[in-house]
C-alpha cells in the first residue's frame, strides 16, 4: 500500500511540474501599456533600456542565433527573436510585420529589440 501511495505521489508531482512549466510559456499574449505607440527604428534606438516598443517594417536578413536585421523607412535595428516567440507565425524576408518588444541596450553593442510578439500586416496597413 505504501508503494502504491508513493507511486501516486510521484506521478502527481511530475504532472504538477509539467503544468507549471506550460503555464508560464508564452501563448501569444503580450501586455502592451495603453500609452505605447508605433515607433520608428530611429526613435527606438534612442529609447531607454527595457522600454516597450512597437515597430512596423520588414525582416531583411537572418543573422543566425535568433538575430534578425529589421528595417523601416528610418533605419535598421537588430531583433532578437526566440523561436517560441514566433507563436506559429511564418515570416518571409521583406514581408511587412509589426513587432512588440523591449529595447535591449548593452555597453559596446548596438541597440537591439527583444521581440515578444510578431504580427503579419496587410499591405494596406502600412504606416
Amino acid at each position: 500500500m505504501k508503494k502504491l501511495l508513493l507511486a501516486f505521489i510521484c506521478v502527481l508531482a511530475v504532472a504538477v511540474n509539467a503544468q507549471a512549466k506550460n503555464k508560464h510559456k508564452n501563448q501569444g499574449f503580450v501586455f502592451v501599456p495603453e500609452n505605447v505607440v508605433i515607433e520608428t527604428v530611429a526613435d527606438a534606438k534612442d529609447k531607454a533600456d527595457d522600454t516597450i516598443v512597437v515597430l512596423q517594417g520588414q525582416i531583411v536578413k537572418a543573422l543566425g542565433h535568433d538575430k534578425y536585421q529589421f528595417t523601416d523607412e528610418t533605419g535598421e535595428i537588430i531583433l532578437d527573436i526566440d523561436e517560441d516567440d514566433f507563436n506559429g507565425v511564418t515570416v518571409t524576408e521583406g514581408e511587412m510585420i509589426e513587432i512588440t518588444g523591449e529595447i535591449d541596450k548593452e555597453m559596446m553593442k548596438p541597440t537591439e529589440v527583444n521581440v515578444k510578439q510578431i504580427k503579419k500586416m496587410d499591405k494596406k496597413h502600412k504606416k
